[in-house]
């Protein structure tokens, strides 16, 4: 049983990973497109009231990027508490460097039955 459970959370982590990652790209495209946008209109010499509505709903996309990343991440957190509450260990994939306290930890590690 422990070595199935371990196959399905090694099948989420890369579903998890390819979100993150996905996610990412998406964000850097959104800025960049949020860079091109008034660039091209200084370029093209247009009043500032020319694609102002296409400008303010990229920023506002750029916004809700932000927003479901925050989430993804939390997502994150909560499948390594399930991880550790079901009793899986961590395995050598993943970040290789972790920031500790982006992610709310406990203060201490306590007992947990395995």
């Amino acid at each position: 049983m422990r070595a199935q459970r371990q196959t399905i959370a090694r099948n989420v982590a890369e579903r998890l990973f390819a979100a993150e990652a996905a996610l990412d790209i998406a964000a850097a495209r959104i800025a960049e497109l949020n860079a091109a946008l008034p660039l091209a209109r200084l370029d093209a010499r247009l009043s500032a009231a020319i694609g102002q509505d296409a400008f303010a709903s990229s920023a506002s996309a750029m916004v809700l990027m932000a927003e479901t990343r925050e989430r993804i991440v939390a997502t994150h957190a909560n499948l390594k508490r399930a991880s550790d509450d079901m009793g899986l260990t961590e395995v050598s994939y993943g970040d290789l460097l972790k920031v500790r306290g982006a992610i709310s930890e406990p203060a201490s590690q306590h007992l947990r039955a395995v």
